[in-house]
């Protein structure tokens, strides 16, 4: 689920620097660990039998959402006895590839509902791919915009139309580490920067990111970018690598190779770090909210989330990263109107958003439903995250969506090698990006 948009779905508010961006409770906390949109893992192929050809199919890429899934429509049927769901759970790049595949034969096999990862909805952002109905119509007539996070519902937006009804990112940080060696908690990159030196000197890491030599965590990268308004996407859909894109990138790179930033293959190295107090910080989402507790349940009360650091004077103290939105496919053959009521249960239901932030620790990007999602997280030493959250909300900013996304991202990871060992320069790579988004659109 690589994945938090935030609210809603994979989505970031805030974070510590290493994971955690918490549910309501320690009942809540235990959404993260599988829940890795961002990573494009997913859960694993869930087999269904017996499926009924009247049941309304719903895919999901995660056993969280599944879990949810589940909980939601058995909810649905007590008003509804007559309506019967199926629930497929498979991997974010399995789902995509069997939509693809339907797609291009004409939408046989399409399910009625998919739970949509942000990162790969942009595979469907053009007319032949297209393979969700535009939900503009219900949208408009139960005033969904007025009762969401704008900003949230972008990230399914395609041609002026709306397709899907999404599900924050804070810091966290090692509280006890900032007031142990007299450290402020950093409002500024630059601070940030000025921290890990500081820490370093006690051989402490201020975080724990991907190896950049790896390809990075260009996600955290680009989640600051985002809070500063300065995506590497435009309000365009355009290719718009920025100055400050360099820099953090640089930055990155040089906070690694100088021992600030502990580097990783895979996220499972890292645990073993921050359980010997090695790791001060963590950027995370709400969906990853139980992997600090899961990981490292001894460090309870040692943890609290804190806005992130602005990266301009002018950027926001929140960002996001990932989503997942609900879509109707434009093949299915149920009453349409009735999919949309499911849909409004499922996602803008008050009651209902709060009970999934209390499952899976996504935070809805429903106002009603925010107040009811305040309460002490005894992990992160009692701190109330969902009133955090709800601080923040009008200040997500707007991810745009591009069809060209993961032909970017996938020329990133194989060219940062040759980043980190001094083979390119930060230039070069900017041109050799360029040039991997100009042959994606020339291919189309």
């Amino acid at each position: 689920m690589k994945k938090m948009a935030m609210f809603l779905g994979t989505a970031m508010l805030m974070t510590t620097i290493l994971t955690g961006c918490g549910g309501t409770s320690e009942e809540t906390d235990n959404g993260g660990k599988e829940n890795q949109a961002d990573t494009g893992t997913g859960g694993d192929t869930e087999t269904v039998t017996d499926t009924n050809s009247d049941d309304i199919v719903i895919w999901a890429f995660a056993e969280p959402h599944a879990e949810y899934f589940r909980w939601v429509t058995e909810e649905y049927k007590k008003e509804h006895p007559d309506v019967n769901f199926t629930i497929e759970i498979m991997t974010t790049d399995a789902l995509s590839e069997r939509l693809a595949v339907i797609n291009a034969s004409g939408g046989e096999g399409a399910p009625d509902l998919v739970d949509q990862e942000q990162g790969f909805f942009s595979r469907f952002m053009s007319e032949e791919q297209m393979c969700y109905y535009p939900l503009d119509e219900f949208m408009e007539r139960d005033d969904v915009t007025d009762k969401m996070v704008k900003n949230r519902l972008d990230l399914y937006a395609y041609d002026g139309h709306y397709y899907g009804l999404e599900h924050a990112l804070c810091l966290a940080y090692r509280k006890d580490l900032f007031e142990e060696y007299n450290i402020e908690i950093p409002t500024t990159w630059e601070e940030y920067k000025a921290a890990a030196e500081e820490f370093a000197k006690h051989d402490i890491y201020i975080s724990a990111t991907k190896d950049m030599s790896m390809g990075g965590e260009l996600d955290e990268i680009v989640l600051l970018l985002r809070a500063a308004g300065l995506d590497y996407v435009d309000e365009n859909g355009k290719l718009n690598i920025t100055d400050e894109f360099k820099n953090i990138v640089m930055d990155y790179v040089q906070m690694q190779q100088n021992g600030m930033m502990y580097a990783w293959e895979t996220q499972d190295e890292a645990w073993p770090v921050v359980a010997e107090d090695k790791v001060a910080t963590y950027f995370t989402a709400d969906w990853a909210a139980g992997w600090l507790r899961d990981n490292v349940p001894e460090q309870s009360g040692k943890w609290q989330m804190a806005p992130l650091p602005k990266l301009t004077d002018t950027a926001s103290v929140v960002s996001v990263r990932g989503g997942t939105g609900l879509c109707m496919t434009k093949y299915t053959d149920k009453d349409k109107e009735e999919l949309w009521d499911f849909m409004k249960f499922a996602q803008l239901d008050k009651d209902n958003c709060v009970k999934k932030y209390e499952m899976i620790a996504l935070y809805p990007p429903v106002y009603d439903a925010m107040p009811e999602c305040n309460s002490p997280v005894e992990y992160y030493d009692n701190q109330n995250l969902g009133e955090l959250y709800e601080s923040l909300a009008d200040e997500i900013p707007v991810q745009y969506q591009a069809d060209w996304r993961n032909a970017f991202t996938e020329s990133f990871n194989s060219n940062a090698y040759d980043l980190v060992e001094g083979n390119i320069s930060i230039d070069e790579l900017t041109d050799i990006l360029t040039e991997a988004v100009n042959e994606y659109n020339e291919s189309k």
